[in-house]
């Protein structure tokens, strides 16, 4: 066998041995990253559930003021679409990165949000407060991801950073606006997680 056959037949070789090696080192890789991700848990901070509700309600007590409706809105939990509504929820946390793939909650993690609904708002009144929130979401620093000026359900949505939420909905069906806040996952102290950490907290009344 002369010498450029040999050199072929290596080359071939070679690039066989790759196309197989190259998908294990990728699963290898992935293995690694897993477990890497997986050991060093997350950088949620560590917060009380009841400290994170205090800057919710008073992020919504900010917002509430924006939208001009000056109704008093007690702490209640209503069932119905078209009536009132004020109250604290949360949902567990999962990992972010690779490691989220298996859908597995973080542990002592929660995700605490506040959501308020004024009843008997007719289109007028829903759509002058949506055009204060605007303006001011853009004059504290909002990025306004969401506006929607006409139709039936009229939207703002807002974020800033990655995890700081707000949305703000006029509903025509029911005549209601409905206010949400969205705070940052974080550690429970206590070792609460998801609804379980938020469940025994009340709002203050909106004014």
């Amino acid at each position: 066998m002369n010498d450029p056959t040999r050199r072929r037949l290596r080359i071939g070789l070679y690039a066989v041995l790759g196309a197989v090696a190259l998908p294990v080192l990728l699963i290898v890789g992935l293995v690694v990253w897993y477990a890497v991700d997986r050991a060093t848990g997350e950088d949620f901070p560590v917060v009380p559930p009841a400290e994170m509700a205090r800057r919710a309600t008073d992020r919504s007590q900010e917002m509430y003021d924006a939208a001009g409706i000056a109704r008093p809105l007690p702490a209640v939990r209503s069932g119905e679409r078209a009536e009132a509504d004020n109250r604290i929820s949360g949902s567990v946390c999962h990992p972010r990165g690779i490691e989220g793939v298996d859908d597995t909650p973080e542990p002592r993690s929660y995700h605490l949000y506040h959501e308020w609904r004024l009843d008997a708002v007719d289109e007028a009144e829903g759509a002058a407060a949506l055009r204060r929130l605007h303006a001011h979401l853009k004059t504290a620093g909002w990025t306004v991801t969401d506006y929607e000026t006409v139709g039936d359900n009229r939207e703002l949505r807002a974020r800033k950073g990655d995890d700081d939420r707000l949305s703000f909905t006029w509903r025509s069906h029911w005549q209601t606006l409905e206010g949400f806040t969205g705070m940052p996952c974080a550690y429970d102290p206590a070792g609460g997680q998801g609804e379980q950490a938020v469940e025994d907290l009340e709002p203050p009344a909106l004014r």
